[in-house]
């Protein structure tokens, strides 16, 4: 940390405030509130004042007056404005209203303002979001703050205050237990800073479930007073309110009086009595809430493809991660002592104080529309640690001694002097024999490649590295070192991409990711021609309607959304859902949309209206109609796969088997075979009309994420956690390909209509195209398997227009 200026950090929480303030000397101390850190984030309108009271003052005051108090501010940020008291305040006046407290406090203290400001937020927030905090904050006179991630500035309080390791090739676990919520996080090193590699939450998890746990055990114990306890839920008078408030602030001091000592007592007001509370008696009440946390931390380590051993640390945040019995269900389910402390819910504004990579204060308004990318220079420039797809690397790592990261210095001396484009067989001879220097000199030294992938095919190539069957025994890992990737790598995405869809006539690809947005690309060029934006989170599923002409996405924002490809207009929103949508699917008619989330849904794409609710709630994750358009398949986190009759609603198959989470399915073309994919490493066919297992594809080392079969189905593709891709022989079962370059886990596969090329989606921010020739499948023993790489696409101008309708929309 900088020294030489007063650094303010605020962690604006759901229920409580949290700032700390550094002093010149590199000393911080928390700023204190009505004698206390926490600062309640709540505010209430004073209608007879005209004024806005936060902290404590808002808290008693809606004692009296409830319905002039909002407590959480911050679950408001997408309303706009609040009622309070009959009064209308904008969400950006209220939020403004707490970091006014805080301004106001860090001045006295440092008796000015403070030199730099960091403000926390949760890692998913959108664009929107973010432009309402840092208005929130120049309109509390904070001025032009930095914005930083929660699990960001947890990691640097986890490397810097506690002084932790965090290698470059693990990854850190923060699981924030707040009043409200619970997010769960993972977070890597790189050389720009810590690095939010996936994360997750609960809106209905937090302290506040915890405490009304304890209530609920209260009552419990005097059920016989219901009058007393009708008092106290729906109070009439001021006296009942005072008396509700009383015995929700003391249902949560006992909560936090159990995670320091095994008993405890609650005076239950009106009802006059005193109960007796044990740690016991609240880790049973509590286990419900707290199992659910636990099972988000593991799918989202499982949904990221990051096993155990690459976990460097469990990093417990939020004042309700104190709860003892959060840190022993973690620990058991993870194997991995979480790192617990005695005030977690100061650790994210003083982590903030160690951020050096600041995000900057995003506008208020929509960003401008991005520009294309610019044509390559005129040597292409290998690729630097500042390129987000690009996995980073330490300078020297402890477990391969020796293996150090090259200096990008020496690849631009190298490809400093061949012309590029290439324009004459001596340009192409020269770029030939760089290459050639470079990978002697990699495969000396054993280090890693840092050549770009989109050479001219024409010249000499590096060799590809898509390794046939006999190669390649079951089971093994994927190949380590150097390695030169035989695909087209399309950039753009800043965060993992979780889906790929080629339209009907195949010179447009879709992909979505957890950056929020869609994007489409030109196939033949190899560049971005539109980007949607509306998704308010990740997006996890895109498909094409059967004309092309609309787009239908899944969102973790709970939504399903159809687009108007040509305008970039979002047509409908298709809410409902209790839980965030992971597939959608189109009839091959393009008159229903089927969406997975808690249930199977079935909607008229004309009228946006539910027409079937498929099944009772569970968890599903993929869909896929038959070309007849008859069947309709869900994978379920049950371990099976469910067959309906679309005519009838009814199921006409249970297809069993895999051990875990299904992940995804696909039908054969001729609808007489599906394909599921599980995390239990596996991939399975099964016989449609039988509900039998035909063949269980069982190479892949990790997650299966993604199948789809080729147009003719002799192919199955397989996208998987272990960084690979395999083609299949249907027929044989056995492997023809494997395809590598990827540099993390490939969440999805899509064949080309004709079937010549493939797409993958990567957690690598990559999105890369494969093209796969005919001797590739030709389901020939893979003797003569092989993938060809994709042509580079000819340097060629682009322009930049905004569409009607769409926040931020790039043609080519």
């Amino acid at each position: 940390m900088a020294l030489g200026g007063y650094r303010l950090g605020v962690d604006f929480g759901t229920s409580s405030t949290v700032a700390m303030l550094a002093a010149p000397d590199g000393r911080a101390r928390p700023l204190l509130f009505d004698a206390s850190p926490l600062l309640p984030s709540g505010v209430f309108a004073d209608r007879a004042a005209g004024l806005l009271l936060t902290g404590a003052d808002a808290e008693r005051a809606a004692a009296a007056h409830p319905a002039g108090f909002e407590a959480n501010p911050k679950r408001r940020i997408d309303d706009g404005t609040i009622w309070l008291a009959e009064r209308e305040i904008t969400v950006t006046d209220a939020i403004a209203e707490v970091l006014t407290r805080v301004s106001d406090e860090a001045r006295r203290v440092a008796r000015r303002p403070p030199d730099t400001v960091v403000i926390t937020h949760p890692a998913g927030w959108s664009r929107t979001r973010l432009g309402i905090l840092a208005t929130a904050a120049e309109r509390a006179g904070l001025g032009s703050c930095g914005l930083v991630p929660e699990p960001v500035a947890a990691a640097a309080y986890f490397a810097t205050v506690l002084d932790h390791d965090l290698p470059f090739d693990r990854h850190l676990v923060v699981y924030d237990l707040g009043a409200g919520t619970c997010d769960v996080s993972i977070v890597r090193r790189t050389h720009g800073g810590p690095q939010v590699v996936a994360t997750a939450g609960l809106d209905d998890v937090g302290g506040l479930d915890l405490d009304a746990a304890v209530v609920s055990h209260a009552r419990s114990l005097t059920a016989t007073a219901t009058d007393a306890w009708g008092r106290l839920d729906w109070p009439q008078t001021p006296a009942d309110q005072r008396a509700r408030h009383l015995l929700w602030r003391d249902a949560r001091t006992v909560k936090e009086q159990l995670s320091r000592h095994t008993t405890a007592d609650l005076h239950i007001p009106l009802v006059d009595t005193v109960i007796h509370l044990t740690r016991d008696e609240l880790e049973t009440a509590a286990r419900p809430h707290l199992d659910r946390t636990v099972n988000l931390t593991t799918r989202i380590l499982r949904d990221a493809g990051i096993p155990r051993e690459r976990i460097t640390g469990i990093l417990l945040v939020g004042g309700s991660s104190r709860v003892p019995l959060a840190a022993s269900l973690l620990h058991r389910a993870l194997r991995i002592a979480p790192t617990t402390l005695d005030h977690p819910e100061l650790v994210v504004a003083e982590g903030a104080l160690h951020t050096t990579a600041n995000e900057p204060t995003p506008p208020a308004t929509a960003p401008p529309v991005p520009a294309e990318p610019a044509p390559p220079p005129a040597a292409p420039p290998p690729t630097t640690d500042d390129t987000p797809h690009q996995t980073d690397q330490p300078t020297t790592t402890g477990n391969t001694p020796g293996k150090v990261k090259p200096d990008p210095g020496v690849a631009a001396a190298l490809l400093r002097w061949p012309r590029w484009p290439p324009r004459t067989r001596r340009d192409k001879a020269a770029i030939g024999g760089t290459i050639a220097l470079v990978l002697a000199v990699v495969a000396a030294t054993n280090l890693p490649s840092f050549l770009p992938t989109d050479l001219d095919p024409s010249g000499p190539q590096p060799q590809a590295t898509a390794t046939p069957s006999g190669d390649s025994p079951p089971n093994s890992t994927a190949p380590t070192g150097p390695r030169t990737s035989n695909a087209r790598s399309l950039t753009g995405h800043t965060s993992m991409v979780a889906s790929v869809a080629f339209s009907p006539d195949g010179r447009t690809l879709a992909s979505t990711g957890m950056d929020e947005t869609v994007r489409l690309w030109d196939v033949a060029a190899g560049n971005t021609t539109a980007e949607f934006l509306g998704h308010s989170e990740s997006v996890y599923d895109v498909v094409f309607g059967p004309d092309g002409k609309t787009l239908a996405t899944a969102g973790f924002d709970d939504v399903a959304r159809l687009w108007d490809v040509n305008t970039g207009k979002t047509t409908a929103n298709l809410t409902g859902h209790d839980r965030i949508v992971t597939g959608v699917a189109f009839s091959p008619d393009g008159k229903t949309l089927a969406t997975a989330s808690d249930t199977v849904r079935l909607w008229d794409v004309t009228t946006h209206k539910v027409v079937a609710t498929l099944t009772d709630p569970t968890w599903f994750h993929s869909l896929a109609f038959s070309r007849d358009g008859k069947s309709l398949a869900a994978a379920s986190i049950d371990e099976t796969v469910l067959v309906w009759d679309v005519a009838t609603r009814k199921v006409t198959a249970t297809l069993t088997g895999h051990t875990d989470t299904v992940r995804s399915v696909a039908f054969s073309p001729d609808g007489k075979t599906l394909a599921g994919a599980s995390d239990g490493k596996t991939v399975r066919l099964w016989n449609v009309a039988t509900g039998q297992t035909i063949v269980t594809l069982t190479a892949h080392t990790d997650t299966v994420n993604g199948v789809a079969f080729s147009p003719d189905g002799k192919t199955l593709a397989t996208a998987s956690s272990d960084h690979t891709v395999r083609l299949w022989n249907v027929a044989t079962g056995q492997t023809i390909v494997t395809l590598t370059g990827h540099t993390d886990t490939v969440n999805g596969v899509a064949f080309s209509p004709d079937g010549n090329t493939l797409a993958t989606a990567s957690s690598d921010h990559t999105v890369r195209l494969w093209r796969v020739t005919p001797d590739a499948i030709d389901g020939q023993g893979g003797q003569r398997a092989r993938a060809a790489p994709m042509p580079a696409p000819a340097p060629r101008s682009s322009s930049t227009i905004g569409l009607s309708g769409v926040v931020g929309v790039t043609r080519g």
